[in-house]
C-alpha cells in the first residue's frame, strides 16, 4: 500500500496542480465569454470529451494491463492502438460533421464542437503514451505530462481571449495544449529509450481490438452517463442554463481528480492480483474504500463552505448556479466510494459482461430521468438527477461486489 500512495501521490499532486490551474482558467473563461458563450465552449468540450472517449475505445486500459501483466511486446501493442486510435478518430470526426450539419439548428455550436473535436487527433496519440507510463508504474512522468497540458492550455487560451478571439480562442487553446502534451510525452519516452515503433502482425491487432471491446463500451456508457445531462440541457433549455449548470459541474467535475488518481494506481495492482491472490485484492479494496471515503467528507464540507464565496466574488452573473453546486455536493461521498469498485472489476476479464448490463441499466435510468424533468425543471432537476444516479450506482456495484467476491472477507474488513 506504500508504494501506491507512493505513486498515488505523484498523480495527486500534479492534479492538484492541474486543478488550481483549471479553477483560476474556468473563473476566467466564464468571467470573459459570458453566460451563454460559456455555455457554448461547454457544448464543444462536452463533445470533445465523448469523442475522445469513444475513440479510446478500452485500447488504454487494455495496454496498461498488459504491460502489467508483461504479455506482450509493448512496441507492438503502442504501434498498433495508434493506429487504430486515429483511424477511429477520423472516422468519428467524419460522421460527427454530417449528424451536426444535417440536425442541429445552430451552426455556430457546429462549428465550435467540430473544432474542439479536432484536439482529439492528438489527445489520441498522447493518451497511448501516457499509458505506457502507467503500465510501467512511473506515475511521475504521466504527471509531469497532465501539469503540462493543462498549463499549456491555460496560458494559450488566456493569450488568444485577451486578444478577443472569444469562444474560438478557447477551442483553439484546447487543440494546441493538446499538441504541446504529445509532444512532451514524446520526448520523455525517447529519453527512457522506450521503443514505439514495431512490425503490427494481423494477430496482435485482432488481440488488442478483442481484449479493448469491453472497455471500449464501458468508458463509452460511463462519460455518456457523466455528460448526457449537459447535452440535453442544451437541446432543451437553452445555452443560457447550459452556461450555468456548466459553471457548477466544472467545479464537481475538478474534485474527481481524487478518486481518479488513485484508481489510475490501483488499476494495474488489481490487473496482477486477480491472478495471485484475490484476498489482496479485497483488502486493497477496502483500504482504498475507506480513504477515499474520509477524504469526500472534507472535500463536501469544503466545497459547500468555499464555492458559494467564490461565485458570489468573482461570478455574480452565475449565481443561480450556487444552488445546484450545494446539490451536487451530496453525490461526491457516493462518486468517491464507486471508483475502487470500478478499478476492481474492470482489472479482470471475469466481470466485464455482468459490469456492462448494470452499467447499461444506471446509463438508460440516467437519461430517461433527464429527459422527463429537465424540460421542467432545468439545471436542479440534472442536479439531483446527477445526486440519485451517484448514489444508486455505488450502492448496485458495491452489493455485487459482495455478492461475487468472498462473503466472509468481505464481512472481516467491514467488521
Amino acid at each position: 500500500m506504500k508504494q501506491i500512495l507512493k505513486q498515488t501521490s505523484w498523480l495527486i499532486i500534479a492534479q492538484v496542480l492541474t486543478k488550481v490551474i483549471g479553477f483560476f482558467y474556468t473563473i476566467f473563461l466564464a468571467r470573459n465569454l459570458g453566460v451563454s458563450d460559456f455555455g457554448l465552449f461547454t457544448v464543444a468540450l462536452t463533445y470533445f470529451s465523448l469523442v475522445s472517449a469513444t475513440t479510446d475505445f478500452g485500447f488504454n486500459r487494455f495496454l496498461i494491463r498488459e504491460i502489467a501483466r508483461d504479455q506482450f511486446k509493448p512496441a507492438q501493442l503502442i504501434f498498433g492502438i495508434s493506429l487504430l486510435r486515429l483511424m477511429l478518430t477520423a472516422v468519428l470526426f467524419a460522421v460527427l460533421s454530417i449528424f451536426l450539419y444535417l440536425f442541429d439548428p445552430d451552426k455556430i455550436r457546429v462549428s465550435l464542437t467540430l473544432l474542439g473535436v479536432l484536439a482529439v487527433f492528438p489527445l489520441a496519440l498522447g493518451q497511448v503514451l501516457d499509458a505506457i507510463f502507467i503500465g510501467f508504474k512511473k506515475m511521475q512522468y504521466s504527471a509531469i505530462a497532465l501539469v503540462v497540458l493543462n498549463a499549456s492550455t491555460a496560458f494559450l487560451g488566456i493569450i488568444l481571449i485577451n486578444l478577443k478571439f472569444g469562444t474560438i480562442g478557447a477551442v483553439a487553446a484546447l487543440i494546441l495544449g493538446q499538441l504541446v502534451y504529445l509532444i512532451f510525452l514524446l520526448l520523455s519516452l525517447h529519453i527512457q529509450k522506450i521503443q514505439l515503433f514495431s512490425v503490427v502482425k494481423t494477430a496482435v491487432l485482432k488481440e488488442i481490438i478483442r481484449g479493448s471491446l469491453p472497455y471500449g463500451i464501458l468508458g463509452i456508457l460511463g462519460l455518456i452517463y457523466f455528460r448526457v445531462d449537459i447535452l440535453l440541457l442544451s437541446y432543451l433549455r437553452g445555452n443560457f442554463d447550459t452556461g450555468i449548470y456548466g459553471i457548477a459541474y466544472k467545479f464537481f467535475e475538478a474534485v474527481v481528480f481524487i478518486p481518479s488518481a488513485l484508481s489510475t494506481v490501483l488499476f494495474p495492482h488489481f490487473a496482477k492480483l486477480h491472478t495471485d491472490n484475490l484476498d489482496q485484492v479485497v483488502k486493497l479494496y477496502f483500504k482504498s474504500l475507506k480513504i477515499l471515503f474520509a477524504l469526500s467528507i472534507v472535500i463536501v464540507l469544503a466545497y459547500i463552505l468555499i464555492l458559494p464565496l467564490v461565485i458570489q466574488t468573482f461570478l455574480p452573473n452565475y449565481l443561480p448556479a450556487i444552488s445546484a453546486i450545494k446539490i451536487l455536493s451530496i453525490a461526491i461521498p457516493f462518486m468517491f466510494c464507486h471508483f475502487p469498485a470500478a478499478s476492481v472489476l474492470l482489472s479482470t476479464d471475469k466481470y466485464l459482461k455482468a459490469t456492462f448490463w448494470l452499467s447499461l441499466l444506471m446509463l438508460s435510468l440516467n437519461i430517461a430521468l433527464n429527459l422527463i424533468f429537465i424540460p421542467k425543471s432545468g439545471l436542479v432537476a440534472a442536479s439531483w438527477i446527477t445526486v440519485f444516479s451517484e448514489a444508486l450506482s455505488f450502492l448496485i456495484f458495491f452489493k455485487f461486489l459482495m455478492k461475487n467476491f468472498k462473503g466472509k472477507v468481505y464481512e472481516k474488513e467491514l467488521g
